[in-house]
């Protein structure tokens, strides 16, 4: 069995009416309801159903399948921890939206290829602000270890946030092998140690080879930095903690000795919101499916070898990072929830 078949097996518990509802008091206090019970149930298993049909259909629409799993993932973990009423209270919509996709890609083919990693989204009301509502934009941190050793709530950002699919890819390590050999930009940096404490403040080991790119985007928030040989150690009091808390991202793909997500910082996003891995990956996923879905001529054309596919490599990569990583994230993230149980959201 595969560690993703072994993350399915943990997530099949959603399918189940009173294991639902037994995390649900757990993490909550309140009792499920019958019908809401059912709601959680049905999206797991559509959830379920788009992955396994995803991993055996064709790349033409791999990632369009992929994302209604996400979406429905996203949604089951939403009416699992919501503390009152169910499927009635989510805002209707993806909670992302496409921004002005077909002038970028224009009317030459070669062209728009060439030019897919300036395809710009924006967050608004759906179902990817309930989800970070859900989740309290929370991130299971990994320091060396293939458990969570403790976790992090980044503020909720304010809808309106925008993105290119190139600025999202950028951040992602589980991509550095395309990165580097495509001298495309890399904005992630592996950290080594990493330690905080109130009376202390933070400090992390930080690569120096990659982190020297973008290490001004950290020292412009108060966070010192300096170098000793291929490391830098990056510091702050907690107050440039708090108001300032550091981008992080893991490897989910190649982790080390194949079980232990590694760390890194990443350079902040464009709109100085902080977001969780989970968000960050839904956002991907989202990216790659609507453009499968109302683009197929580009995205059948990237994926065939026409000229400008430059960054198909890349997006392949993205496409298996979000399938096997995103059910991982957000299993590990139910689990640390009922490890420590806390108000979850209305």
């Amino acid at each position: 069995m595969t560690q993703r078949d072994d993350c399915w097996q943990l997530l099949f518990s959603l399918e189940s009416r009173d294991v639902a509802a037994k995390w649900h008091q757990q993490i909550t206090g309140r009792k499920l309801s019958a019908r809401r019970a059912k709601e959680i149930n049905s999206s797991a298993k559509q959830a379920r159903e788009f992955f396994r049909n995803a991993e055996h259909s064709n790349d033409s629409v791999k990632p369009l399948l992929t994302f209604y799993g996400v979406a429905s993932l996203s949604r089951a973990v939403v009416l699992l921890l919501k503390r009152t009423q169910g499927e009635e209270s989510l805002v209707a919509g993806h909670g992302i939206e496409t921004l002005g996709w077909r002038t970028v890609l224009g009317v030459d083919l070669t062209a728009g290829l060439s030019a897919l990693g300036h395809l710009k989204i924006k967050t608004c009301s759906g179902l990817f602000t309930d989800f970070l509502y859900g989740t309290s934009n929370h991130i299971c941190m990994h320091v060396q270890s293939g458990a969570v050793d403790w976790g992090l709530s980044y503020k909720i950002p304010p809808t309106g946030d925008e993105f290119s699919l190139g600025e999202l890819m950028s951040r992602v390590p589980d991509l550095q092998a395309q990165h580097h050999r495509a001298s495309h930009e890399s904005h992630y940096a592996s950290i080594n140690e990493m330690t905080y404490s109130e009376s202390g403040g933070f400090h992390a080991k930080v690569s120096a080879k990659y982190l020297d790119s973008f290490k001004d985007s950290y020292a412009d928030l108060g966070f010192s930095l300096t170098r000793s040989g291929d490391w830098f150690d990056l510091k702050c009091d907690s107050g440039t903690f708090k108001s300032h808390p550091p981008q992080y991202m893991h490897t989910y793909v190649h982790k080390m000795f194949g079980s232990i997500p590694s760390l890194h910082l990443v350079k902040p996003l464009s709109s100085e919101s902080r977001y969780s891995q989970m968000a960050i990956t839904y956002m991907l996923s989202y990216i790659l499916g609507m453009l499968s879905r109302y683009f197929p001529t580009h995205w059948i054309a990237l994926l065939s070898g026409e000229k400008g596919d430059e960054v198909w490599p890349a997006i392949h990569a993205t496409q298996r990072y979000v399938y096997q990583s995103f059910p991982e994230l957000v299993i590990e993230f139910i689990h640390d929830k009922l490890d420590t149980p806390s108000t979850a959201s209305e």
